[in-house]
C-alpha cells in the first residue's frame, strides 16, 4: 500500500514539472514573441531594465517566483510531507524494535541470573548429598568392621574353647592311653596283670 501512495506520488510530481515547464516556456515566449499582435505584449517589454545579452523583466521575474514557489509547496505536498511521514513511522518503528530488544535483553538476562542461581543451589545440594552419603558409608563401613571383628572375636572364642576341650579331651584320652601303656607294659615286665 505505501508504494502505491508513493507511485502516485512520483506521478503527481512528475506532471507538476511537466506543467511548470509549459508555464516557464510560455512566459519565455511572451518576452521573445513579436509580431502583429505585439501590441499586448509591449506591457510586459516596458517593464525591461537593460539592453544587450541581460535583459531583466520584473513580471518574468514575478511570474517565475511564483513558479517555483507552487513547485515548491507542490513538491512539500506530493513528496516530503509522505517521505517524512514515512521517516517518522520507520523510526518510531525502530525505536519500538530498539525497545523491545532491550526489554527481551533484560529479560533473558533475569532468566540467565535465575538459571545460575538454580544451578549453584544444584550443585550445593547435591555437595550436601556427596557428604551425607560419605557420612553414611563411613558410618555403614565402621559398623561392618565393628560386626566383622565381633564375629571374628565370636569364631576365635569359640576356637578356643573348642581347642581347649578338645585340649582336655586329647590330654585325658593321653592320660588313659598312657595308663593302658603303663599297664601293659608293667604286664608284659611283671607277667601279670595289674589293675
Amino acid at each position: 500500500m505505501n508504494s502505491i501512495s508513493f507511485s502516485r506520488s512520483f506521478f503527481r510530481l512528475l506532471f507538476l514539472l511537466f506543467v511548470s515547464a509549459i508555464l516557464l516556456v510560455l512566459a519565455s515566449d511572451v518576452s521573445a514573441a513579436g509580431g502583429a499582435d505585439s501590441a499586448g505584449r509591449d506591457w510586459v517589454r516596458s517593464f525591461n531594465i537593460g539592453k544587450g545579452a541581460l535583459v531583466l523583466n520584473p513580471i518574468i521575474i514575478l511570474i517565475q517566483w511564483a513558479n517555483f514557489l507552487i513547485f515548491l509547496i507542490l513538491l512539500n505536498k506530493i513528496l516530503i510531507k509522505p517521505l517524512r511521514a514515512h521517516m517518522e513511522t520507520r523510526n518510531s518503528k525502530v525505536e519500538n524494535n530498539l525497545s523491545s530488544s532491550e526489554r527481551d535483553q533484560k529479560e533473558a538476562m533475569g532468566y540467565i541470573t535465575q538459571y545460575e542461581d538454580s544451578l549453584s543451589e544444584i550443585r550445593r545440594e547435591n555437595n550436601e548429598r556427596i557428604v551425607s552419603l560419605q557420612k553414611e558409608i563411613t558410618n555403614e563401613s565402621l559398623k561392618k568392621q565393628a560386626e566383622i571383628k565381633e564375629n571374628a572375636s565370636k569364631d576365635l572364642e569359640q576356637a578356643r574353647s573348642r581347642i581347649s576341650t578338645e585340649a582336655t579331651r586329647a590330654r585325658s584320652e593321653l592320660k588313659e592311653m598312657a595308663n593302658d601303656l603303663a599297664s601293659q607294659i608293667a604286664n608284659r615286665l611283671a607277667g601279670r596283670n595289674v589293675a
